[in-house]
């Protein structure tokens, strides 16, 4: 299950920042959920920066 953090959490001595997407199994997922540090990432939600659109030079 893909989710974002809402708050900074360590794990395993590793610390991952707000918005940082994990791809955890789903009891440890719903339980970050319920503590509310994290939220499901939703599948129409784009994770990947944007891209800007190319431009000719005096367009």
């Amino acid at each position: 299950m893909k989710i974002i953090l809402l708050k900074p959490h360590t794990h395993a001595g590793a610390v991952h920042p707000v918005d940082a997407e994990l791809d955890l199994d789903e009891p440890t997922a719903q339980w970050l959920i319920a503590q509310s540090v994290a939220r499901v990432i939703d599948a129409t939600e784009s994770t990947q920066p944007k891209s800007s659109a190319l431009t000719r030079k005096g367009d």
